[in-house]
C-alpha cells in the first residue's frame, strides 16, 4: 500500500503538467491555429449620385427639414421658434484658419477613421463622397431619408472617357471631332512618351497605375480634372463614338490601384422626424470596409450646430455631473475635451497610469441664446465617447459631436526582422448594432431648460420605474466587513482574514445612527462573504464565520428591519481576485481576452511611479458570461437569505467586452447582459444600490451611490453644472462619493447641498492600524469612533435644513458669483451655497463661508 502511494505521489506533478498542457492546447493553441479564419472584411459597392437635386423634406408640427439633394447637408428649422439649425456651417468658406481638406471638412457630415497596417487615417465625407458625386440620397416609404455615402480617393461617379489612353487610338477619336471639342479633350490630357519618363517628377507613380506607358505613348487624364469637367469630355467622346466597349479596352492599361482600388467604405445614414427630435442612425450592418482598411470610428455630424467666433453660448459635455465650455473662450491652445461614455473598456490594454475620463450619461448639447439642442446617445452609445472643441483650435467654430468605435482593436509586439515590431489585431466581425443619436430641440438656451428635457426623456422610457425617491435625503453608509492580508504567524507569512467590522457591530453602528435621528438610513455590507473586501469569484457564497457567520448576518438584517433601515450586501462579479481553480476559476478559460487572444490581467497602479505597481497583486477581468453567473449567484443567494437588497460594486459602473474570437462579447452586449442581471434583481424582489449610475442602469436602481458630483477639473471647462441632477432630482435617491473618505468633505458636503445629493460615508469599528502592510489603505479614515459625532452632527443638520426637497423637482440653478450658487426647488426653496473663504451677502440673504444656507419658499 505505501509503495502504491509513494508511487502516486511521484506521478502527481506529472499528472498535473499533462493536464495544464491539455489546458493550453485546448484554450490557446486550438482557438489560435485551428478552425476557419473570419474576417470583418465587407464587400464594397461603387454608388453614385443619379438624383435630380431635388430637396428631400420631412415635416411635422414641431419641425422642418430640408436637405440638398446635390449635397445632402441639410437645415432643421423649430417651426416654434423659427430658430433653423444647419449641419454645417453657414459662413464656412470663409474660415481663416484653414484650406483644402481641413476646410473642405466643415461641409461634412459624417468623418470616419481607417487603418492602413499600422497607419491611422481619417477621411471626411465631403471630399471622398459627396464632393465626387459618390453617394444616394432617397426618401424612403415611411417618410425618412436613407443617405448611402461611398467613401473613398476614387469613389464617384463614373465617366465613361478613358483615364489613360494610346496615342493611337486618342488620335483616331480626335479626328471624329470638331475644333472645340479637340481642344477641350487636348487640355485635359497630357501625352507620356517612354523616351521622356526621366524628366517627369512623378513618373514612378504614374508607371505604377500604367506600367506600359514604359513602352508606348499614353495620354493620361490629369489629376485636375473636375467632374464638371469630366462630365463635358463625356460628351465630347460619346460624339466620336466612344463606348463601353472603348472604355474596357482602356481601363486595363490600369493596374495596380484601379481606378476604384484602394480603401472603399460604405456609410448609410438615416434621418427621421419624430415630434421635436431630429433621430439619425447609422446601421453597423451596413458599414462596408475591405479586409485590408480595417473602420475603428464613426464621427456622426461634426459640424452640427456649430458657432462662429461672433456667437454667444456654450457647448454642454457629460462631465461629472455636467459642465459646460463657453464658446470663443479663447482656450485654443488647450486639447480637445474628450471623454469615453461609461468609461474604460478594460478588455483594452493600458501600461500606464492615466486620469480616466469617463461620461455616465449618454448626453451632450449646444445653447444658444435663442435656442438649443441635446443629443442624446440612444443606440451603440456604449462604444461612443464626447468631443467638444472651441474656435481657434483647428477652424473657426466650437462643436460638440460623438465618436462611436466600429472595430476594436489592440496591438501586439513581432519579430522585427518580419515587420516593423508592432501589428494591430482588430474584432473578427463589426458589431450587429444601430448608432442613435437623438436630437431633440429647445425654444430656448441654458442648461437648466437642457437637463429638463433630459429628465422628461427619462421618464418616459418604458423600462423606467415609478419615481423611487426617498422623503428625506438618503443617507448611504458602508460599513466595511472583512479584509484580507498577510499575518506573521509563528515566524511565517499566513494569509488572513481579518474582520474589521462584525455583523453585530455593524447592527449596534446602525443603532447609534438611528437613535441619533438619522432618517432614510441605507447601509451597504461590503466584503461580508468570499474572502473579504477583496472578493473572490461568486462560483458560490460563503459568509464569512468571522464576522458572525449565517446567523449573524441574520441577526442583522432582522435588525435592520427592525429599524426600518434598507440592508445592502455588496458583491462584484467582474473580477476574480486571489481565485483559482479551486474556487472555480480557471484563468485560461475563465478570463476575458483582448483581440490579439491576451488574457485580461489586471495590475494596481503605483501613485507614486504612475506604472504598474509590484508590490499589489494583480487580478483578472472575467468573461461577460462568467460574470452573469457570479452575479446570478450573489442575486439568488442573497434571496435565499431573504436579503432587502443587492449592492453592485460593479454592474451599472463599469463595463466591459471581451474579445476572444471564440466567446466575443461586445460591449453593447455585455451592457445587455449587465441589465438583465438588474431586472433579475428586482423581479427577485430585491433592492438595488449602484455606483456612479451609468445611465442604462438608472431603471433598476433604487439608490445611486459614488456619483462624480463635478467630475474633472480639466482647463478647457468653464463651469461645473449640475445638469444629471437636475434631470434626475426626485426620480432617484443618489449622493456622492463618501464624505469622509474625501480628500476635502467639506468642498464635498457643498456639491451634495448644490447638486441635492443625499449624504455617503464609509466605515469600520476596528482600528485603523489594523490597514497597515495591506492594499486597504483608502479606509485610512474610516474609523466609526472617530468620525461619529461629527457624522452625526453634519447628517441631522443636513436632513433638518433639506427635509422636503429630495422628491421635488429642481427647477433652476444659477452661478451668483465664482464662489457662490443658488439651486431652486419646485415650492421655491432656494439652496444657497458659498465655496468661498469670505461671507456672501446679498440683500437679506447671508451665507456663511464654506457653507449653505436654505430658504423656504411659500410653495408651489
Amino acid at each position: 500500500m505505501n509503495k502504491k502511494r509513494s508511487i502516486l505521489r511521484r506521478l502527481i506533478p506529472w499528472i498535473i503538467v499533462l493536464l495544464a498542457l491539455g489546458a493550453l492546447i485546448l484554450f490557446v493553441f486550438v482557438p489560435i491555429y485551428s478552425g476557419e479564419e473570419k474576417s470583418f472584411g465587407r464587400d464594397t459597392r461603387l454608388i453614385y449620385f443619379e438624383g435630380d437635386e431635388k430637396p428631400l423634406i420631412m415635416e411635422n408640427d414641431q419641425l422642418l427639414f430640408e436637405m440638398d439633394g446635390a449635397t445632402t447637408l441639410f437645415t432643421v428649422t423649430n417651426k416654434q421658434t423659427g430658430k433653423v439649425w444647419h449641419s454645417n456651417p453657414e459662413n464656412r468658406d470663409n474660415d481663416s484658419m484653414t484650406s483644402g481638406e481641413l476646410k473642405e471638412a466643415l461641409s461634412s457630415t459624417l468623418k470616419i477613421a481607417y487603418y492602413d497596417g499600422t497607419t491611422r487615417n481619417e477621411w471626411n465625407n465631403f471630399t471622398y463622397s459627396i464632393k465626387n458625386q459618390g453617394f444616394e440620397a432617397r426618401q424612403m416609404e415611411d417618410g425618412s431619408i436613407r443617405v448611402t455615402y461611398s467613401m473613398g480617393k476614387n469613389a464617384g461617379k463614373r465617366y465613361l472617357i478613358p483615364n489613360a489612353i494610346t496615342k493611337e487610338r486618342y488620335d483616331a477619336f480626335l479626328e471624329k471631332l470638331g475644333k472645340s471639342d479637340k481642344n477641350s479633350i487636348k487640355s485635359k490630357y497630357t501625352l507620356w512618351e517612354p523616351a521622356k519618363l526621366d524628366s517627369k517628377d512623378n513618373k514612378d507613380e504614374i508607371i505604377a497605375m500604367f506600367p506600359s506607358v514604359q513602352e508606348q505613348a499614353l495620354y493620361i487624364l490629369k489629376s485636375s480634372v473636375t467632374h464638371d469637367q469630366k462630365a463635358s469630355l463625356e460628351v465630347a467622346f460619346a460624339k466620336a463614338g466612344y463606348s463601353e466597349e472603348d472604355y474596357e479596352i482602356d481601363q486595363s492599361l490600369m493596374v495596380g490601384e484601379t481606378e476604384h482600388g484602394g480603401a472603399i467604405f460604405d456609410v448609410t445614414m438615416v434621418y427621421r422626424l419624430e415630434e421635436n427630435d431630429l433621430v439619425v442612425e447609422i446601421p453597423y450592418s451596413d458599414v462596408c470596409c475591405g479586409a485590408d482598411y480595417p473602420i475603428v470610428y464613426l464621427y456622426p455630424l461634426p459640424m452640427f450646430g456649430a458657432a462662429d467666433k461672433t456667437q454667444a453660448g456654450f457647448s454642454l459635455v457629460p462631465e461629472g455631473g455636467g459642465a459646460i465650455i463657453n464658446f470663443n473662450n479663447g482656450k485654443s491652445d488647450l486639447p480637445i475635451y474628450y471623454a469615453d461614455m461609461y468609461g474604460y473598456d478594460f478588455c483594452i490594454t493600458g501600461q500606464e497610469m492615466s486620469n480616466e475620463q469617463k461620461n455616465t450619461f449618454p448626453v451632450f448639447g449646444m445653447s444658444y441664446e435663442d435656442g438649443a439642442f441635446i443629443c442624446i446617445m440612444e443606440g451603440a452609445e456604449s462604444y461612443g465617447g464626447v468631443y467638444a472643441k472651441v474656435s481657434g483650435l483647428l477652424n473657426d467654430y466650437n462643436v460638440a459631436y460623438a465618436r462611436y468605435s466600429v472595430l476594436h482593436f489592440d496591438s501586439m509586439k513581432v519579430d522585427s526582422s518580419v515587420s516593423a515590431g508592432l501589428m494591430l489585431v482588430f474584432e473578427d466581425a463589426i458589431p450587429d448594432d444601430t448608432l442613435v443619436q437623438r436630437y431633440r430641440f429647445l425654444d430656448e438656451g441654458g442648461y437648466v431648460g437642457m437637463a429638463k428635457a433630459y429628465g422628461e426623456y427619462l421618464r418616459n422610457q418604458p423600462e423606467m420605474k415609478e419615481e423611487t425617491a426617498s422623503e428625506e435625503m438618503p443617507v448611504t453608509v458602508e460599513v466595511v466587513g472583512a479584509i484580507d492580508k498577510m499575518e506573521v504567524k509563528a515566524g511565517l507569512p499566513v494569509h488572513s482574514i481579518i474582520p474589521v467590522t462584525t455583523f453585530d457591530q455593524a447592527s449596534r453602528i446602525m443603532d447609534e445612527l438611528v437613535d441619533s435621528g438619522i432618517k432614510d438610513l441605507n447601509m451597504r455590507f461590503t466584503g461580508w462573504c468570499n474572502g473579504g473586501v477583496k472578493q473572490q469569484v461568486l462560483t458560490g457564497i460563503h459568509v464569512e464565520g468571522c464576522l458572525g457567520g449565517e446567523s449573524g448576518m441574520k441577526r442583522l438584517m432582522e435588525a435592520a428591519r427592525a429599524r426600518d433601515v434598507d440592508l445592502f450586501f455588496d458583491g462584484i462579479s467582474c473580477f476574480a481576485y486571489d481565485s483559482d481553480f479551486l474556487d472555480g476559476f480557471v484563468t485560461l478559460s475563465d478570463a476575458a481576452r483582448t483581440t490579439t487572444r491576451a488574457i485580461v490581467k489586471l495590475y494596481p497602479y503605483d501613485i507614486v511611479t504612475f506604472l504598474q505597481s509590484d508590490w499589489m497583486d494583480p487580478f483578472y477581468l472575467v468573461k461577460a458570461q462568467y460574470a452573469q453567473n457570479c452575479a446570478s449567484n450573489l442575486v439568488n443567494g442573497l434571496r435565499e437569505r431573504n436579503a432587502v437588497g443587492v449592492a453592485f460594486r460593479d454592474i451599472g459602473n463599469l463595463l466591459s467586452a471581451d474579445y476572444h474570437d471564440s466567446s466575443l462579447t461586445t460591449r453593447e452586449q455585455a451592457k445587455a447582459m449587465n441589465v438583465q442581471t438588474l431586472q433579475d434583481a428586482v423581479n427577485a424582489g430585491l433592492k438595488v444600490i449602484i455606483k456612479e449610475g451609468n445611465a442604462y442602469a438608472l431603471p433598476y436602481a433604487d439608490v445611486i451611490t459614488d456619483m462624480s458630483l463635478t467630475g474633472n477639473a480639466y482647463a478647457l471647462l468653464d463651469d461645473k453644472v449640475p445638469f444629471y441632477q437636475i434631470a434626475l432630482h426626485g426620480l432617484k435617491n443618489y449622493t456622492g462619493e463618501a464624505l469622509n473618505l474625501s480628500g476635502d468633505y467639506r468642498t464635498l458636503l457643498l456639491e451634495s447641498a448644490e447638486y441635492g445629493a443625499g449624504l455617503n460615508f464609509t466605515f469600520m469599528e476596528g482600528d485603523t492600524k489594523v490597514l497597515q502592510d495591506s492594499v486597504f489603505s483608502g479606509y485610512r479614515a474610516a474609523n466609526y469612533g472617530a468620525w461619529r459625532d461629527e457624522a452625526i452632527g453634519i447628517i441631522t443638520r443636513y436632513q433638518k435644513d433639506m427635509a422636503g426637497l429630495n422628491r421635488q423637482s429642481i427647477v433652476n440653478h444659477e452661478q451668483l458669483t465664482e464662489k457662490v450658487s443658488v439651486t431652486t426647488y419646485a415650492d421655491g426653496t432656494k439652496v444657497y451655497v458659498n465655496y468661498s473663504t469670505i461671507d456672501y451677502t446679498e440683500g437679506t440673504v447671508r451665507v456663511p463661508a464654506r457653507d449653505y444656507l436654505v430658504e423656504r419658499g411659500s410653495g408651489e
